[in-house]
């Protein structure tokens, strides 16, 4: 009897929360939007929707951890509720079953966390880096974030920024790795082919910030009548950038950025080669719709 009075209850609990959604898609049907003409990405908007991801994967991490943990001694319950006595062998098999199941959930529920944590991390450094560059409009550039590249099947990147300006077009490959307590916890040295954080040598995103500039130089030359060099910024939120050397990629720290990328010497464009690459660029990058 028990039994049948949950499995009643959860049917009207559905049926309910149909008749609600159902009720909520009925009254939005014939309600538009005002607007239809998509916009421009944000900065930052990959990782956004990456976090929305994240967040739902965590609620049923949650919920599995929470029926990890009860389901097995519910079900003991409800089957002593009918009469039957589990023995001692039979709950132990039953918390262990729950022990085990449990462990899993929160160890796959610790690594989603720290996963978020960190995208999370590189989403406010973009942000950050997008506010700064916002600011070289003032002076005539046009700027555009979170250009998307799908050239591959099955597989997407990102740039995180492009500026175009009277000195050239730059892509701006945000890093925001976090820091270390101490006198030189927030020092990155700039070498060669390399950054020396506090912990150890990093090459890949001197590589990755070079790689997504020749990719942007290629895709702008197809579709102009001249060839189009791409200059390469890396910007380290947050971090003093010791420069002991000059790589091919520029790298600025975030309160950098605005100042110094009009001083780079890239491949001078006049007013008219300003508008035309920035249409390429906004056409590709103008897609969000709601």
């Amino acid at each position: 009897m028990f039994i049948w009075a949950i499995i009643l209850e959860s049917a009207f609990l559905l049926a309910l929360a149909g008749a609600v959604l159902g009720l909520i898609h009925w009254k939005d049907r014939k309600k538009r939007l005002p607007f239809t003409q998509k916009i421009l990405r944000p900065p930052g908007e990959s990782l956004r929707l990456r976090l929305i991801e994240l967040d739902e994967k965590l609620n049923d991490c949650f919920v599995r951890l929470f029926l990890s943990a009860y389901s097995p001694l519910v079900m003991a319950g409800l089957v002593a509720m009918q009469g039957v006595r589990p023995t001692a062998g039979v709950w132990i098999a039953l918390v262990t079953i729950a022990v085990i199941a449990s462990i899993w959930s929160a160890f796959r529920l610790w690594k989603l966390i720290k996963l978020r944590r960190r995208i999370r991390l590189g989403f406010e450094g973009e942000r950050h880096v997008g506010e700064a560059l916002n600011q070289l409009m003032l002076v005539g550039y046009r700027v555009f974030h979170d250009f998307l590249i799908t050239d591959k099947p099955r597989s997407i990147r990102n740039i995180d920024h492009i500026a175009i300006g009277p000195n050239g077009v730059f892509a701006v490959e945000t890093k925001t790795p976090r820091k270390l307590k101490g006198e030189n916890g927030a020092t990155v040295t700039v070498l060669d082919h390399a950054l020396h954080y506090p912990w150890g040598v990093d090459r890949r995103d001197l590589e990755q910030a070079q790689e997504e500039a020749k990719w942007l130089s290629e895709w702008l030359s197809k579709m102009s009548p001249q060839p189009v060099r791409v200059g390469s910024i890396l910007v380290l939120p947050g971090w003093f950038v010791d420069r002991r050397a000059k790589p091919s990629v520029t790298v600025l720290s975030g309160s950098e950025v605005a100042v110094n990328i009009p001083k780079l010497n890239g491949a001078a464009l006049n007013h008219f080669e300003i508008g035309r690459l920035a249409a390429i660029i906004e056409d590709r990058n103008r897609n969000i719709e709601y």
